[in-house]
């Protein structure tokens, strides 16, 4: 599993690509000017985090197609508490059923639109799903 950013990602997008592949066990790799057919040729499985504004998106490909793309009314960075938990927590059972054959995600008792990860550092990533209708 390889994750990366959109083209120019901001310094706060690219924090958060590195702490997310650091939940997942998995590799960060730095864009550049890739264009999509290469990251996605990199791995079998590959996340695409982009960010603009208040507008902030996870693009996740298997096997070069896209299975899930994931948009966020909100996201933020907390001090975690307690011991680091790999893998992503969501409460949402359709995006479990998705990513969990693909990379460490569990059910959890967030809410359905939670989705919760811990990077490095004390760092706890809590992020809000949008709603798609």
């Amino acid at each position: 599993m390889e994750v990366t950013t959109s083209r120019k990602p901001n310094p706060g997008i690219r924090t958060f690509s590195k702490d997310l592949a650091f939940s997942l066990g998995c590799h960060y790799t730095p864009r550049g000017k890739s264009g999509i057919g290469d990251i996605i040729s990199i791995d079998e499985d590959v996340l695409i985090v982009s960010g603009s504004g208040r507008n902030f998106s996870i693009n996740f490909y298997s096997d070069s197609e896209l299975k899930a793309e994931i948009f966020f009314s909100s996201i933020s960075k907390e001090v975690r508490e307690g011991e680091l938990v790999y893998g992503i927590r969501t409460g949402n059972r359709a995006l479990y059923e998705i990513l969990s054959p693909h990379m460490n995600v569990v059910i959890s008792d967030c809410t359905e639109s939670g989705l919760i990860f811990d990077g490095p550092q004390r760092r706890k990533y809590v992020l809000k799903i949008r709603d798609s209708s």
